[in-house]
């Protein structure tokens, strides 16, 4: 249960620092900035977190689309409230500065965005589970953190930096180090913990000996990231900015009256070419035969590999799809065991050998071909051939029940017996 909670956490604190990169970054490009300072700002850009929250529970046990709204409009008025609140004591007091309002009017934004997207979510789900009732959960984007939405953080970083804003520059630079962290807990506690929920059956794997080794290497690992991310941090204050607004702001006309002077060149007609520019003016010259074949073969070696990749990954979709499915829609692994299988007996029959195969493998082949007939997964090396039958669902089927005795006497009673062919037996 605590490890259930921490999960929960991580993903409201997650999607909180999704959403709180908009308010700097309408700051980097307007050019404002809080009084208050970039921690503070940061503090007051993570509000969403309680939309997030409220949105997520109403999502989940409101039954009804009024209630919901209701709760919504309610949220927004709290929202609308306590942003108004929060810019009165963080801000001067008085009239209202543009920034207070920008803040105001995206904490209000955003919050409606969460409403919608909560709403939308379950409406989908709600389709998802009446059109394939044993699909998995649909997951969205603000219940799952991951390592590639670091470069979420990477972009506003960027846009910070080409802009000029060491606002956005600092809160995105600082965001993308704890999301990083963020996420690589969050993969390993949902990664065991799903792990043990799938291997309950499995013996001698103490809960806490797993957690203790596993957690110490993540802790290890942790402590060297960071520390390589350490130089970063100390050269923080040494971004070299620009801004892509000033970039062309000096670029000058060159006057009319200019263009008749003597020591003025127009461009040519057309434009130079720049392998003419490079010759001094002189005509490229022409490449020899040798040098064209090898680029005619390298273009043709190019096009061809191109085309059986395009080949290969239309083979690979089409192989996917047939075997991602079986007749009832459920997810199968595909078992390469039946190919080899399939292609010995087409051999056998071919040959006409059918008749020296043993009565031994005659039995190993047919308990196997009923075993996979009634199971999708492949059996774990652990398992015994009653374990193996029962998760079949053919514990109580009396024609397994013979297989298996003439199976069991194949493994462990009389070899003479089923070494003999069948025209010997009789």
């Amino acid at each position: 249960m605590t490890i259930q909670r921490a999960l929960k956490a991580m993903e409201y604190l997650h999607a909180s620092m999704f959403f709180a990169m908009f308010v700097p970054l309408v700051y980097a490009v307007t050019g404002w900035s809080d009084p208050a300072g970039t921690g503070v700002l940061y503090l007051k850009c993570l509000l969403p977190a309680v939309p997030i929250i409220v949105t997520e529970q109403a999502a989940r046990r409101v039954r009804s689309v009024v209630l919901y709204f209701v709760i919504s409009a309610l949220l927004l008025a709290g929202v609308g409230g306590l942003t108004a609140l929060i810019t009165f004591l963080t801000g001067e007091h008085g009239y209202r500065e543009g920034y207070e309002i920008c803040y105001c009017v995206m904490m209000l934004a955003e919050t409606l965005f969460i409403i919608i997207k909560r709403f939308a979510d379950r409406v989908k789900a709600a389709v998802r589970k009446r059109e394939e009732p044993l699909a998995a959960r649909l997951v969205s984007f603000l219940d799952c953190p991951t390592l590639s939405l670091v470069w979420y953080f990477v972009t506003f970083y960027l846009f910070g930096f080409f802009l000029n804003a060491k606002l956005l520059c600092d809160i995105a630079f600082y965001s993308a180090i704890a999301y990083t962290f963020l996420s690589l807990y969050y993969e390993y506690f949902g990664t065991t913990k799903a792990y043990l929920e799938m291997n309950r059956r499995t013996k001698g794997i103490p809960r806490r000996r797993l957690y203790g080794v596993s957690f110490s290497m993540l802790v290890i690992f942790s402590v060297i990231l960071f520390v390589g991310m350490t130089p970063a941090v100390f050269l923080a204050g040494r971004r070299p900015y620009t801004d892509i607004r000033d970039w062309f702001a000096n670029v000058k006309f060159v006057p009319y009256e200019f263009e008749n002077d003597p020591g003025f060149q127009q461009p040519a007609a057309g434009g130079a070419d720049w392998m003419e520019i490079l010759n001094d003016g002189e005509p490229a010259p022409e490449p020899s035969i040798v040098v064209s074949v090898i680029f005619g073969v390298m273009g043709i070696a190019c096009v061809l590999a191109f085309l059986y990749g395009v080949i290969q990954m239309i083979w690979q979709v089409l192989r996917d799809f047939r075997n991602s499915r079986d007749e009832n829609g459920d997810i199968v692994e595909e078992i390469r065991d039946d190919q080899i299988l399939q292609r010995k007996e087409a051999t056998l029959n071919r040959k006409g050998r059918r008749g020296i195969e043993s009565e031994a493998e005659r039995i190993r082949r047919k308990y196997r071909r009923t075993i996979r007939k009634h199971r999708k997964e492949r059996p774990a090396p652990h398992e015994s051939p009653a374990e193996i039958e029962e998760y079949a669902g053919l514990k109580n089927d009396e024609q397994m029940q013979q297989l298996h005795r003439e199976y069991e006497e194949v493994r462990y009673g009389s070899v003479e017996r089923f070494s003999k062919r069948p025209e010997d037996a009789r």
